[in-house]
């Protein structure tokens, strides 16, 4: 059985839908890296996860694949890797300012609880049950380590020329990682009337 491994992004644990992806994805087991596991330098996870050059999928969401596209010289050939709402520069031009996630930073420093709320909200529409489920783990993560990441997306980039076994995959209606972003990845496709939750694109993978 093929091993696809998760890898999270900021103050998320992918774990969190893992029902649904035994149950979409029964052919594989299944491996998640959470946010926890990226810190306190995201561009070590793969290092510190050797395990991850043997499995035969590899999916990233948000920051988790900034982290993966600073390791792409790491990649085996075969392996292939499903890059969602992925990140090249947070901060480019449309996106993210500087500015903006200092802001950021500063809230999940001071009122961690309200930044993370409205944070979910950029994320697009969905259930109260799932915002919940998504914040209630956001909130083990403490206030150094939320910012740990924020610090990561201000501060690195990463090439995104393309590599064989590497699709990228934005949401139209994203508001994290938003369409400016796409402007990096002349190969992404977009899907209509997707958000930033990741389990909204399980039946396009």
């Amino acid at each position: 059985m093929s091993e696809a491994v998760w890898i999270s992004g900021w103050a998320s644990d992918v774990s969190v839908w893992e029902n649904e992806i035994y149950e979409r994805f029964p052919g594989h087991s299944h491996r998640f890296i959470d946010y926890f596991d990226l810190l306190p330098e995201p561009d070590d996870f793969w290092d510190n996860n050797p395990r991850i050059g043997e499995a035969g999928l590899v999916v990233g969401w948000s920051m988790g694949t900034l982290a993966l596209l600073r390791n792409l010289h790491k990649k085996p050939s075969e392996q292939k890797w499903l890059l969602i709402c992925p990140v090249a520069d947070f901060c480019v031009d449309g996106c993210w300012s500087l500015a903006a996630v200092k802001a950021m930073k500063r809230g999940v420093l001071e009122n961690t609880e309200q930044t993370l709320m409205a944070f979910s909200a950029l994320m697009g529409e969905t259930s109260k049950e799932k915002r919940e489920r998504w914040l209630g783990n956001a909130l083990k993560y403490s206030p150094k380590q939320l910012a740990q990441g924020l610090d990561y997306l201000m501060q690195k980039k990463a090439e995104c020329n393309s590599a064989l076994n590497v699709e990228f995959i934005f949401g139209e209606k994203d508001k994290v990682v938003p369409l400016a972003q796409k402007e990096l990845f002349p190969s992404a496709r977009v899907c209509e009337n997707q958000g930033h939750w990741i389990d909204e694109f399980f039946d396009t993978i």
